[in-house]
């Protein structure tokens, strides 16, 4: 099975004179072969869920998910 990696990104910002505050959000890609043998198209969405043991997670595809 392909490997992907977490990509994390950081950004601060000004909300008004008083401070600021810091955006964390994480991202990855999905292999292409997955994206096709499910037939994922612009849209889809990925739903995240815990698996069945501490290291594992599930993943639902909705397709059509923007509709």
């Amino acid at each position: 099975m392909a490997k992907t990696k977490v990509q994390k990104t950081t950004s601060t910002l000004s909300e008004d004179e008083d401070g600021s505050r810091t955006l964390v959000q994480y991202s990855t890609s999905i292999p292409k072969a997955l994206a096709e043998f499910f037939e994922l198209e612009q849209g889809d969405e990925l739903e995240w869920s815990n698996g069945s043991a501490r290291n594992k997670m599930e993943v639902t595809i909705i397709h059509g998910g923007d509709e």
